[in-house]
């Protein structure tokens, strides 16, 4: 991971989400490092852009979540992952994606508040 992205999501290294909740969580984190001033928000490069994908394997696609920011990939996991971590895709790996399935996708940019609130909730409910 690089060390900026690496800074940015330390705090959610430990915390395994479903794959949507993932998606949530980097592009409402991405947005509030831009807001704060951290990065340029100006260009559409620094904007994080949220998209489902097809991931090219020897058994075939497999759909997963995918945040492309500052010509970074992240990936969100599978679309029916119910407990994933975001993980920097490598620039080698990046050909894994089917560029032609890209469907991008409007998720709401939660508060830092909100995330939080989505991060314990998903820990007391994961012992359950």
């Amino acid at each position: 991971m690089s060390e900026q992205l690496e800074r940015i999501l330390a705090p959610y290294v430990g915390v395994t989400l479903s794959a949507f909740d993932n998606l949530k969580l980097v592009v409402s984190v991405l947005s509030a490092e831009a807001s704060a001033g951290h990065s340029s928000q100006g260009s559409p490069e620094q904007r994080p852009v949220a998209y489902e994908a097809q991931r090219k394997t020897d058994t075939g696609p497999k759909a997963f979540y995918c945040v492309k920011w500052q010509g970074m990939w992240i990936d969100c996991g599978r679309t029916n992952n119910y407990a994933a971590s975001p993980a920097q895709l490598n620039e080698g790996e990046e050909g894994i994606i089917d560029m032609a399935s890209l469907r991008e996708l409007d998720i709401p940019v939660l508060s830092m508040q909100q995330i939080s609130f989505m991060c314990m909730e998903n820990a007391h409910f994961d012992h359950c």
